[in-house]
């Protein structure tokens, strides 16, 4: 289905079954119902460590990375609607808090139709972890859904408070491993679907962090409560990338791999991938969901990044400092760009240079 007959049926649906009367932000609905809020972590200015570059282009992060973190918590919201697969919050007099998603202070920059879908009365209180893209992507399954669990403990709640955990079924033995290590009640899970959740009482949370940016406190969480006690802390990894943006010329990379020492990380032969991690002195990959394993990682644990200049973003500069981690990247060139301002991710595989590539991994195996 095309994108303009999906946004013709959202219309269509909106029309018939309704749709958000307006658009929110989380300071305004305080203001108007303090009640209903609990804060979980207060306003912060963080201090990252600046990336360390090889090659001569510049990530360029920039703007990208935001180190000012608002206050973050959670919202008891009566008879309020959760919004299909990706979690959005709509109360009852019909205020879309669109804070609590990826999207955040840009979500009326990408405009598109909204509409109530088919709903599923709950009866009971729901707490809500779904959020945009976590129903396909490990990166932000792990970050920015199991992630809302650090904002609702935080809190001072308990999962005994709630009927309801409504979140995207796990795609994968891994994601369900740290669903169950994070002590999320199988019995209580509603899967998210394409129906929208209505209940008693809905318990959402803010995004835990910003677009593409991470706090030391998320970090810490998965940590603490998912990584065990390292008993090493010696490994030295690379993390290939399959599909999309992936490193076109990896082969050339793998003889300085090999001399100085590192194992390629196999993402089905590795049973716990928060302990494999914890134990990584060296983690080097190419851009992608399987970096989002830093969280895991020790501090003082070094990285590099291979970055597609086509698809440059901070999650894992961010996530590594967050970690307490030395970060570093080379940017690679891909094999086509984008227009300008295209939204959604960079289709092009890229290459790294094999000179700069074993430079790097000279400097950091120091």
């Amino acid at each position: 289905m095309n994108s303009k007959v999906r946004a013709v049926r959202q219309i269509l649906r909106g029309a018939l079954r309704g749709s958000p009367s307006r658009l929110c932000d989380h300071r305004a609905w305080r203001s108007e119902h303090p009640h209903t809020w609990l804060t979980a972590v207060e306003e912060e200015v963080l201090a990252r460590k600046a990336p360390v570059r090889f090659g001569s282009r510049d990530a360029g992060f920039g703007e990208s990375v935001d180190n000012r973190m608002p206050e973050m918590g959670i919202l008891r919201l009566d008879k309020a609607r959760i919004l299909g697969p990706d979690g959005w919050l709509v109360t009852e007099d019909g205020s879309l808090l669109y804070e609590s998603t990826w999207y955040g202070s840009s979500f009326s920059r990408h405009p598109r139709s909204i509409a109530y879908g088919t709903p599923l009365p709950l009866s009971g209180t729901c707490l809500s972890l779904a959020s945009d893209f976590a129903g396909g992507n490990y990166g932000h399954f792990l970050l920015d859904c199991l992630g809302r669990l650090a904002l609702f403990q935080k809190s001072g709640l308990s999962l005994d408070d709630v009927d309801y955990v409504y979140l995207p079924k796990p795609g994968s033995e891994t994601a369900a491993k740290l669903v169950r290590r994070l002590g999320i009640p199988m019995h209580k899970c509603v899967w998210a679907g394409q129906e929208d959740i209505q209940a008693d009482l809905v318990i959402g949370t803010s995004f835990p962090g910003l677009r593409r940016n991470y706090a030391p406190w998320l970090t810490e969480f998965f940590r603490l409560q998912v990584a065990k006690s390292p008993l090493r802390h010696d490994r030295r990894v690379y993390v290939p990338r399959k599909g999309q943006r992936k490193v076109a010329n990896e082969e050339e990379l793998m003889p300085a791999l090999k001399k100085f020492g590192f194992q390629i990380y196999d993402f089905d032969d590795v049973e716990d991938e928060a302990a494999f991690f914890s134990e990584c002195s060296i983690v080097v990959g190419a851009h992608g969901a399987g970096l989002t394993n830093l969280v895991f990682c020790s501090p003082g644990t070094k990285v590099l990044e291979l970055i597609p200049s086509d698809h440059v973003h901070p999650y894992y500069y961010t996530i590594a400092t967050s970690a307490c981690a030395d970060y570093s990247y080379i940017v690679g060139d891909s094999k086509g760009t984008r227009p300008q301002g295209a939204f959604g991710p960079s289709p092009f595989d890229f290459e790294v240079a094999p000179d700069i590539f074993e430079r790097a991994l000279e400097t950091i195996c120091q």
